[in-house]
């Protein structure tokens, strides 16, 4: 495969990245022209300049023999500006699946989240109708949704095949949002567990991911949609204690009982308070994120596509904390 990528100098993008070279498919990398390549051309990428904001007739001839495509860029958080995050997220959608149709492209991957299910209160699987009406607050979740129906809409009228998958919440090497966000947790003496911390919860290794979504990228087939929610159980102890090993360091806990934690949230959102490393997300979600299990199992791409995540968190929360202690 010859592979088009979106989002290469990111976290997970930098991750599919290497996992793509190792299994010897070649990457031709669209970036901007301020982005950090360095890694993309330590892995032997093709580097391309674009952006997924250009029109859709200047991204097809850097897509000149490509055969698929992984449309993996997006923005998280943008101060609460929905322009912002529509022009990437939706918009930036819409112009590199419309350049893939138009550049004849075999296989399409659009990278979408699980914040499309919105609040759930239970187990939710690819076959669970997404959330129609996501509070216009959470941003990324609805540009998100949106970007799912853009996707799914150029496939219907251009037969360009697509397949869809939700990552939950990702960490690994490189990452910038959610082990930075963690570890200003970690900087107290005694660190809170809402509720002792023995739920699991939706976090993913991107290294894991890479996996999946190469199998979907190998697998061909279009019209396809795998939640990628869990690669392995995760508590929040084992979570913020496995980090803290990486970071040199040793972690002591004290256990905070789940009610004071739901109401210090709806407290401190109507105050527009937001959570370390999940800026983008409502704190009452937050909350309820950290309070039960983690919904997303992640069933139908290990039946259907044999996805056997090779890093246990351990491992890789170790890799995490070393790179982030090593480059901060």
């Amino acid at each position: 495969m010859r592979v088009f990528l979106t989002g290469g100098t990111g976290l997970l993008g930098t991750h599919l990245a290497e996992e793509l070279r190792r299994s010897g498919h070649e990457v031709v990398a669209l970036h901007r022209r301020e982005a950090d390549t360095l890694f993309l051309q330590e892995q032997e990428c093709e580097l391309v300049e674009g952006d997924v904001r250009d029109d859709p007739g200047t991204l097809v001839p850097l897509m000149d023999g490509c055969t698929h495509v992984v449309h993996s860029a997006a923005l998280v958080y943008a101060g609460g500006a929905w322009p912002k995050i529509r022009a990437v997220n939706v918009d930036g959608t819409r112009n590199v699946l419309s350049a893939s149709s138009m550049a004849g492209i075999g296989h399409a991957v659009h990278v979408s989240s699980v914040a499309v299910y919105g609040s759930v209160d239970g187990p939710v699987s690819e076959d669970s109708p997404i959330d129609s009406d996501i509070a216009a607050s959470d941003l990324y979740a609805r540009s998100k949704r949106e970007a799912e129906d853009v996707a799914r809409g150029i496939e219907a009228a251009r037969g360009l095949p697509v397949s869809i998958v939700r990552p939950c919440a990702v960490y690994g090497e490189r990452d910038r949002l959610m082990i930075p966000g963690l570890r200003k947790i970690l900087r107290v003496p005694v660190v809170p567990l809402p509720g002792g911390g023995v739920n699991t919860i939706p976090a993913v290794y991107a290294g894991n991911v890479a996996v999946a979504i190469r199998l979907v990228l190998e697998a061909g087939e279009g019209g396809a949609t795998y939640d990628i929610g869990m690669d392995h159980p995760l508590t929040q102890r084992e979570l913020l204690g496995y980090l803290s090993e990486g970071l040199g360091k040793r972690a002591s806990f004290v256990r905070v009982p789940a009610a004071l934690v739901m109401g210090g949230a709806l407290v401190m959102e109507t105050l527009g308070i937001s959570a370390p490393g999940a800026k983008h997300l409502p704190l009452s979600r937050v909350a309820r994120l950290v309070l039960n299990d983690n919904p997303y199992q992640s069933n139908r791409i290990r039946e259907v596509l044999g996805w056997d995540p090779p890093f246990g968190h351990r491992e890789a929360l170790g890799r995490a904390g070393r790179w982030s202690r090593d480059h901060n």
